[in-house]
């Protein structure tokens, strides 16, 4: 029989400190995000637990090797709950899935007071590596427990992760989590929705032209979702994200309806995107070149079953939200980077390379608002990665995709160009914008902007 944990005394003491001061260990650790881990829990992270509610974690790397996760706990303390009294060999296979406590250990994580935001942090190095500096781990507890603070531990973290050996491997993974109706942050009412896909099935298909398309996996679209939720959490503090094997039509579309439409009709509600983008044949005659542009869930390649921009239109008129952030890093041309790639190309001449229909209207054009269900207008500000043509870029110099790494400059500051001490939607787009096509010249970001008015994002500090 298993042992059950109450996380009030021993697991996963929760609550709300990290998040009032705006800072705390999710904004420190989102910066040591390395891809090739990845780390979820069974609600998805970003969700709300309750009392009561069990609580299992699932760790995957790309590679073997020796896996630690941290728990940084609202109390300002840090305890390692992998390896653990009941697990100390901290060697794991890869591709392999690792469930905790899953049926090996003999205890069960359930969720107690307070209330509040948790933080978790899985590294893996290929070979073992001290990742806290001078720290035995003393497994007379049930989880050892670390003596520095939480920020203090994540600092040390985040540097000891840049210097790794160059003859090792090292891969960080982050999952956050509220328990119980965590409190609104004083400075802003925002609800955000951050949806992130690096590890795409990779499933051959043949499309309506013939022709045989994939996705590839991606490396930063995990990473540009959290880094992207911590930054704009102080204005946005109401959050959820769905990432990797979680973001499939359903899930999304009940994000959207059903999660998103609680927020209220005087809030700002913002959905960023991070994954590729694509195109299918357009059925209602809408689209001037033929093709609607789509998001792609994760499983596309056995599902068959996009994300269309007919859709989220519609799905974006069932909210009560008057104001609509939208961030797409994606692109939807059909042939490289963040969009389908094709494995076999039907030639119109001996030799030559087939050519895609150029695309002439974008996801910008498809989501201008129209009267909703309330019977009232609901106005937006819509970012896209690229033209309708173009491909959107992801960067292992930058470790990020393209635009998230300029909106992400923009937000910390360099996007505040009047100098009052925050950064606007059109100030952060406008910065972007001018600094994408200095290091992608056939990148350019694209706006379309019916709010008419400046939306704080994020405060200067």
């Amino acid at each position: 029989m298993k042992r059950t944990v109450q996380l009030a005394v021993v697991v996963l003491l929760v609550g709300l400190l990290g998040v009032l001061a705006f800072g705390g260990p999710r904004k420190v650790l989102v910066q040591a995000l390395k891809p090739g881990l990845s780390l979820s829990i069974d609600k998805g992270c970003g969700a709300v637990y309750q009392h009561g509610d069990h609580l299992n974690i699932t760790v995957r790397s790309d590679k073997s090797g020796y896996l630690t996760i941290f728990d940084f706990t609202p109390d300002k303390h840090v305890q390692v709950i992998f390896p653990n009294k009941y697990y100390k060999d901290n060697n794991v296979e890869a591709n392999t899935d690792y469930s905790i406590p899953g049926d090996l250990l003999p205890f069960q994580l359930v969720i107690a007071p307070p209330d509040g935001e948790e933080v978790l942090c899985a590294v893996i190095t290929h070979k073992p590596y001290d990742l806290i500096p001078g720290k035995v781990y003393n497994f007379e507890d049930i989880f050892p427990q670390i003596s520095d603070r939480d920020e203090a531990t994540a600092e040390s973290l985040a540097q000891r992760l840049k210097v790794v050996p160059s003859d090792n491997w090292s891969a960080v993974a982050m999952c956050h989590f509220y328990v119980g109706k965590h409190s609104s942050s004083p400075v802003g009412t925002g609800w955000a929705l951050f949806i992130g896909v690096d590890d795409y099935d990779e499933t051959r298909f043949t499309g309506d032209d013939s022709n045989v398309y994939y996705f590839p996996k991606l490396k930063y679209c995990v990473k540009g979702a959290q880094e992207m939720a911590a930054e704009l959490q102080p204005m946005f503090p109401t959050q959820r994200m769905i990432l990797n094997h979680g973001v499939t039509h359903d899930a999304v579309q009940q994000a959207i309806t059903g999660w998103l439409s609680q927020a209220p009709e005087d809030s700002t509600v913002l959905i960023y995107y991070s994954g590729h983008g694509s195109r299918t044949p357009d059925t209602n005659g809408d689209e001037i070149d033929g093709y609607d542009e789509t998001l792609v869930p994760w499983d596309y390649g056995s599902k068959h079953k996009f994300i269309v921009d007919d859709e989220i239109h519609r799905w974006l008129s069932m909210l009560k939200a008057n104001k609509v952030i939208l961030i797409f890093d994606s692109c939807h041309s059909g042939t490289m980077e963040r969009g389908v790639y094709t494995a076999r190309r039907i030639s119109t001449a001996p030799g030559a390379r087939a050519i895609d229909p150029p695309l002439t209207d974008g996801l910008v054009s498809d989501l201008v608002p129209t009267a909703g269900s309330r019977g009232t207008w609901w106005k937006d500000f819509v970012i896209t990665a690229c033209k309708p043509n173009e491909s959107a870029y992801e960067s292992s110099v930058l470790q990020n995709g393209a635009l998230t790494y300029y909106l992400l400059e923009a937000l910390k500051g360099k996007g505040d160009v009047n100098g009052d001490g925050w950064v606007t939607t059109q100030e952060a787009y406008q910065y972007a914008a001018n600094k994408v096509p200095l290091e992608f010249p056939k990148q350019h970001p694209q706006v379309a902007d019916t709010i008419k008015e400046a939306v704080r994002l994020s405060k200067v500090e």
